[in-house]
């Protein structure tokens, strides 16, 4: 009895700990409220919008596809970038949603992994892109992570060593490249996860930070080049 109590108490602090990492990554905003009512976003914030003043949105996207690193799933349909954090429930969420537009042939997602919001942030990215398959490993980390979520166990992901004086050239040189994502949401102001940044037909870049339905995105994907 105390043994069933004891294994009780454990996987309700892991659910706790679930819950707090759900409103670390995801800090809803009035924009965030607007896509749960199921209006999907249409413009970018003052930020992006800042950076389109300088350049053309199509040499911005451009610029994106050249200076981040990225994971791509899908070959059809249009595309946007997703920033994802191993240690962001709500990425995960994003990814499953994403995963079955991408498997129906409707979009191409490119991943951009990102180290924000724990230690061990950086040594799964780096694991994740020096995988021989780096698709297949992202998504078989993907399927760890929820079934950690519907399990109440941590998931034990693989780690690159990035310490200072062991990491290897190769987790050198990806650790630079993730921090150059991360630098690249700093520059833009974005703070919170997960992100999905899109080129609409009309207007300029689209962001969206938090959770999105399957329906909103399938009512967003007309709108997308």
């Amino acid at each position: 009895m105390v043994r069933i109590l004891l294994v009780f108490i454990v996987r309700l602090f892991l659910m706790f700990g679930i819950v707090v990492l759900l409103f670390a990554c995801a800090k809803k905003t009035s924009s965030e409220s607007d896509l749960q009512n199921n209006s999907a976003p249409t413009t970018a914030p003052s930020d992006i919008a800042s950076a389109q003043s300088k350049m053309t949105k199509r040499k911005l996207w451009d610029r994106m596809g050249k200076q981040l690193t990225f994971i791509q799933e899908g070959s059809h349909g249009p595309i946007i970038y997703d920033f994802t954090d191993t240690n962001c429930p709500v990425c995960h969420l994003i990814y499953t949603t994403e995963a079955r537009l991408i498997n129906e042939g409707k979009l191409t997602v490119r991943y951009v992994p990102v180290a924000m919001i724990k230690p061990s942030s950086m040594p799964e990215a780096v694991a994740i892109l020096q995988a021989k398959d780096p698709v297949g490993k992202l998504q078989d980390i993907e399927q760890q992570i929820g079934d950690s979520m519907k399990t109440g166990k941590p998931a034990h992901l693989p780690r690159a060593i990035v310490a200072i004086g062991l990491a290897s050239q190769e987790t050198i040189k990806l650790t630079k490249k993730i921090e150059t994502n991360d630098d690249f949401l700093q520059k833009i102001g974005v703070n919170d996860l997960p992100d999905v940044i899109y080129m609409p037909k009309e207007g300029r870049l689209g962001l969206i930070t938090g959770l999105i339905s399957q329906k909103q995105f399938t009512a967003l994907l007309p709108q997308l080049q």
